[in-house]
């Protein structure tokens, strides 16, 4: 019998790579998930967009289009 489990995909984020993306996130709310991803990239991270994109879901944080919280200019005038 085989003794090693099916378990697909990379090892789970630690929850400092978690909190590097919900500030990312929340900070530049107009950066997507590829965009964050290439960002922790360059912090020497490598994180799928699917992770970033589970990690935001779980924290309840929308999509980039819908997070953005300040009227834009054509909205104020």
């Amino acid at each position: 019998t085989w003794t090693h489990t099916h378990r697909t995909g990379g090892p789970p984020i630690s929850q400092e790579i978690a909190a590097l993306i919900e500030r990312l996130a929340t900070e530049n709310t107009t950066w997507g998930y590829q965009r964050i991803q290439g960002e922790l990239l360059k912090l020497g991270h490598r994180v799928s967009a699917s992770t970033i994109r589970r990690v935001l879901k779980t924290l309840r944080l929308p999509p980039a289009p819908k997070r953005q919280t300040d009227t834009t200019w054509r909205q104020f005038l």
